[in-house]
């Protein structure tokens, strides 16, 4: 038996038990309220669910939490991929780029395919110019003096 169950202290090998049927038990419960007189069928009726209520309430809350052994478990996963990873992952990242393309060809692909550089600094120098002397030549003031 074990001592960490908190519903353990309640039960009594005077009454039945179904083992872990908890349906079949609960069956067996309703039939023997069935068999009470209806006035007191309401006041067991009751009494039986406030119990199975609780009940449910402290296997979820079993169930839900984290107990020290799935911590520690959840930890040890942890650690084992983290050291996986921090000596594997970057080698397999590093064999994947390279197997499956070249950077450097990517590279001069664009540029080949997207950039002309005497081109691109023609238009520039053009832009530049025409944009910055049209603006100098508004900017200038002419003063002419006669003597």
């Amino acid at each position: 038996m074990s001592t960490y169950n908190p519903l353990r202290k309640h039960t009594s090998t005077l009454f039945a038990s179904r083992g872990c049927d908890f349906d079949e038990g609960l069956q067996d419960a309703f039939e023997i309220i069935n068999r009470m007189p209806s006035e007191q069928q309401s006041h067991a009726m009751t009494a039986v669910m406030i119990v199975v209520n609780t009940a449910a309430n402290a296997v979820d809350q079993v169930l839900d939490s984290r107990s020290p052994e799935k911590l520690a478990i959840l930890q040890l996963i942890r650690s084992e991929i983290d050291n996986w990873a921090s000596s594997h992952l970057d080698n397999h990242i590093e064999t994947w780029v390279d197997s499956n393309f070249d950077v450097n060809d990517k590279v001069q692909d664009y540029l080949n395919d997207n950039l002309d550089v005497d081109e691109k600094i023609s238009e520039w120098m053009n832009e530049y110019l025409e944009n910055h002397i049209s603006e100098a030549i508004e900017n200038i003031d002419l003063v002419v003096r006669v003597r």
